[in-house]
């Protein structure tokens, strides 16, 4: 285990005393017989009348340690395995080792969910974004909430404020301890801290500066991802940019932190621009701890780490191409390991030494038939096309059903998740 997930799990069982690409313009889809992803726009330009669409299922935007999330097909979001530090939005019975709950959010009107640590958001129909949990300065309300129910964030100010609403938001992402949304007009707005993490400096939700006037063609973003401590988004002309990156952060080698958004220069030989016609290019960005990858256009995946366990190949550790991986249409990374699915639902996946669903360092087949699958930040989930939902990983609380404890095989989920079927 990372020291990162050793430091947040001694605060959750302290605290509560118990054990122990986003889509843009396009939703992730199945059909009966194979997955099938459209998360990845590509060179689609959003429209200032786009809205997000209807994302249910578990959260692919999700780096919470203890505690399940998803969006049920009813438009409601629900919290399962530790449920307390206020992640289940005041809603009753909070605790560790908890069956799903509900968030007390606007019924049946949340899009989307992205969460952190211990803080989470929800998007809703109307643009605008709902934040909760245990630091309100890390989901944009910067104030304490009554009954820990959350609470819309607004812009340059708490909650409580005067501040406007912050509103046409068409997607949402989260790093570890902060969040970021799509606006219609182009422009990207962040909230949550430190500015290491992705967030920034001052209460409520501010735009992130650095970044080329989406009124140009080719500049507006079509992708947005929060990777371990920085976001990744691409833009229609396939240039990929950052902010954060503090500590180990899921950067390529030698790239530094940054406030602002800034071109990520490593990647640059694999941007749409850069490519010769009809080779492949970058069309999504995500890492964990010290450790990283990007899909191209003809499914292949492109990785990086901070030493050989962690790219999936070995050595080198600067970008290249993992060789056993193709036609993947997906990812999602956990924070010491990855998943990737190719259109037929096989489910893939590679982890460092120290990953806690111990995944193997080069890949490796997880399981078949998937229909969808999620991360945590030491578990990983998934459903079959059979209905059935499986996990495996860290599991004090029991965010892959119960019993509790580390599951180092596939095991199959107790907990009722039928909610977040697809």
């Amino acid at each position: 285990m990372t020291s990162s997930l050793r430091m947040k799990s001694r605060l959750t069982a302290a605290t509560v005393g118990v054990l122990g690409a986003a889509a843009i313009v396009a939703s992730v889809g199945v059909t009966t017989s194979a997955y099938v992803d459209s998360t990845y726009a590509r060179t689609d330009s959003l429209s200032v009348q786009a809205v997000a669409p209807f994302q249910p299922g578990l959260a692919r935007n999700s780096r919470m340690v203890d505690t399940g999330i998803a969006l049920g097909n009813n438009g409601n979001v629900y919290v399962w395995g530790l449920t307390g530090l206020a992640i289940n939005g005041g809603a009753g019975n909070p605790g560790g080792q908890r069956a799903p709950q509900q968030v007390p959010l606007p019924g049946g009107q949340i899009k989307q969910i992205a969460s952190g640590i211990y803080n989470a958001n929800a998007l809703a129909a109307d643009g605008t974004v709902y934040g909760w949990g245990l630091y309100p300065q890390r989901d944009g309300t910067d104030a304490t909430k009554p009954n820990d129910n959350p609470r819309q964030i607004r812009i340059g100010t708490a909650w409580t404020g005067t501040g406007p609403v912050l509103d046409q938001i068409l997607s949402i992402s989260s790093t570890e301890n902060a969040g970021a949304g799509i606006r219609a007009d182009g422009s990207i707005w962040n909230w949550g801290e430190p500015v290491g993490y992705g967030g920034n400096s001052g209460p409520g939700a501010s735009k992130v500066a650095g970044l080329p006037d989406p009124s140009v063609a080719g500049h507006r973003p079509v992708y947005l991802k929060g990777a371990y401590t920085n976001f990744f988004t691409i833009l229609e002309n396939g240039d990929v940019y950052y902010w954060g990156g503090a500590g180990s952060n899921s950067l390529p080698p030698g790239t530094a932190q940054s406030t602002n958004a800034a071109l990520v220069t490593a990647l640059s030989p694999w941007m749409k621009k850069n490519v010769a016609s009809g080779a492949p290019y970058i069309t999504a960005v995500d890492g964990g701890i010290g450790m990283g990858a990007a899909t191209l256009s003809n499914g292949n995946v492109l990785s990086w780490g901070s030493n050989a366990s962690r790219t999936g190949r070995g050595l080198p550790t600067s970008p290249a191409i993992i060789p056993s991986l193709s036609n993947i249409s997906s990812m999602q990374f956990g924070y010491t390991g990855a998943t990737f699915i190719t259109p037929d639902g096989t489910l893939w996946g590679y982890g460092a030494s120290d990953d806690y669903g111990q995944l193997p360092v080069l890949p490796v087949v997880v399981d078949t038939n998937v229909s969808q699958f999620a991360a945590g930040q030491g578990y990983y989930l998934w459903q079959r096309q059979n209905g059935t939902y499986w996990g495996r990983g860290y599991n004090p609380q029991g965010a892959i059903g119960l019993p509790v404890g580390t599951q180092t095989a596939n095991r199959q989920i107790s907990w009722d998740l039928s909610f977040a079927s697809r």
